[in-house]
């Protein structure tokens, strides 16, 4: 299903404030990649993004990043960002990896990052989502050659992950460092299916989702197939137990009846801790109580800083969660 911008849009009311579970919901990715020079660091180098072909004099070395996913990936790359958009929530939402060095600065938030405090910093390549900065895409190329993506445009935002970081490994003279991280990637994910294998796991049904409060009621999303989480499961020998239709990020948005038809799966999730929506305001619904997986204990929450929405690093702590979960 590819899903336009017109949609997107449209679908704009599942982003939360950035202090809130939902703040997450919105990614960014990207296309392919071809360099006129190799990554010896010299010669200029041609990148593909969602606005066509893109080219930088030479491999970037002051990299901003303005969505967290192109934050994580260039830490997979082994390059610090020079700035990250909202780097206080990124700590608490994208737990896997490592962390930001003190030469990173923060450029204000990923829905209006500062665009005075990214031209300060003299980076010599911005990397940006879509979503985030249709508007001001023209004011970012006047600072620096900027590179934008978009996951949601196509239809498995996990090829888009595995793109995006090939493209971002070009940019960056990186590209043996982002083949590295796809490897060890496959590795972990391969790891993780023995181990769910070994547990007699393989073939079983699973329902990934993330909740959150709003306006005082519990929101819950299904991720569909598009998604990196789902897909993960047949990665995992797992088996997708949702087939909703999806909304512009790739979820259903469903209510507790909505989950009838996956009942008889194992449901993994992700919220926040002070913000648990499947320990705290579902149990309280009669209609959650009686669905099976609630009744024969198969409900299971996955570390709150498992980010659905990112990486290499993100997706393998989304493996190992699933793993561990379905196997404890």
């Amino acid at each position: 299903m590819r899903r336009t911008l017109t949609a997107l849009v449209a679908a704009s009311a599942l982003a939360l404030t950035a202090s809130a579970c939902g703040s997450a919901a919105d990614q960014a990715g990207g296309g392919g990649d071809k360099q006129d020079s190799g990554s010896s660091g010299k010669g200029s180098i041609t990148v593909e993004d969602v606005k066509g072909e893109q080219k930088l004099d030479g491999p970037a070395k002051k990299v901003v990043a303005l969505e967290w996913t192109y934050a994580e990936d260039l830490l997979a790359l082994g390059v610090q960002p020079t700035g990250v958009a909202d780097i206080k929530q990124y700590d608490q939402w994208v737990t896997a990896g490592p962390r930001f060095g003190k030469e990173t600065k923060d450029v204000g938030t990923r829905q209006a990052p500062s665009l005075e405090s990214i031209k300060a910093l003299k980076p010599d390549l911005i990397v940006t989502s879509k979503i985030r900065s249709e508007a001001n895409l023209k004011q970012l190329k006047e600072i620096a050659p900027t590179l934008m993506f978009d996951p949601y445009s196509t239809d498995s935002e996990y090829e888009e992950m595995q793109t995006t970081l090939k493209t971002l490994g070009t940019a960056t003279g990186k590209e043996d460092a982002a083949d590295k991280a796809l490897k060890d990637l496959d590795g972990k994910i391969a790891a993780a299916k023995k181990k769910l294998a070994d547990a007699g796991k393989d073939g079983e049904k699973v329902t990934v989702a993330r909740g959150y409060t709003t306006d005082g009621a519990a929101t819950v999303e299904i991720l569909t197939e598009s998604t990196i989480p789902g897909a993960l499961l047949p990665k995992l020998g797992l088996e997708n137990g949702w087939n909703g239709k999806a909304d512009a990020y790739g979820m259903s948005k469903v209510d507790v009846e909505g989950f009838k038809p996956v009942e008889k799966s194992t449901l993994a999730y992700v919220a926040a801790k002070n913000d648990d929506v499947f320990a705290k305001s579902l149990p309280k619904n009669a209609l959650w109580k009686n669905l099976d997986f609630v009744k024969k204990d198969r409900v299971h929450a996955l570390d709150p800083g498992t980010w659905f929405f990112g990486g290499p690093y993100s997706t393998a702590q989304a493996a190992d969660e699933i793993a561990a979960a379905l196997t404890k």
